[in-house]
């Protein structure tokens, strides 16, 4: 069991080394950037970030990171595949198409505590956001 745990650590820290190498070429400031971005101290921000620390980079917060760092598609490509080695079972939170689009929207919901609750609220907005784009498709054929 020993040896599966040291490779998801490894796992870990490729994806990390890649970040953090991004991040280390960037003026300074970009990880009090993601940390107002994703709602949290720099501190954290630190850990998982940085290859040194176990700490995993939790999946709701990869989109934005990948979006305030401005990885380069060839960087993003490796961090993501990278990222979903190490985590396999994170895929259906990391849609990596989603990256292939230029206008999109995200939510931050770090203020929400109960994780029922933001399940809920991020269901009922994924449902009107989905009725929404229908909507204007249908309009767009008229």
């Amino acid at each position: 069991m020993k040896d599966k745990s040291q490779k998801n650590d490894a796992r870990i820290r490729a994806y990390k080394a890649i970040l953090q190498n991004h991040i280390e070429k960037q003026p300074s400031g970009l990880r009090k950037k993601i940390a107002n971005a994703i709602g949290t101290n720099r501190s954290f921000v630190s850990q998982i970030t940085n290859s040194t620390y176990r700490v995993p980079i939790p999946a709701n917060y990869v989109h934005t990171i990948i979006k305030v760092c401005h990885l380069p598609p060839v960087e993003r490509a490796d961090f993501l595949s990278a990222y979903m080695a190490a985590h396999p079972g994170q895929a259906e939170l990391i849609n990596i198409h989603e990256f292939g689009h230029a206008d999109t929207f995200t939510v931050n919901l770090s203020e929400v505590a109960d994780e029922e609750l933001r399940a809920a609220i991020k269901t009922a907005l994924k449902s009107m956001a989905d009725a929404m784009i229908a909507l204007a498709a249908n309009a767009d054929k008229r």
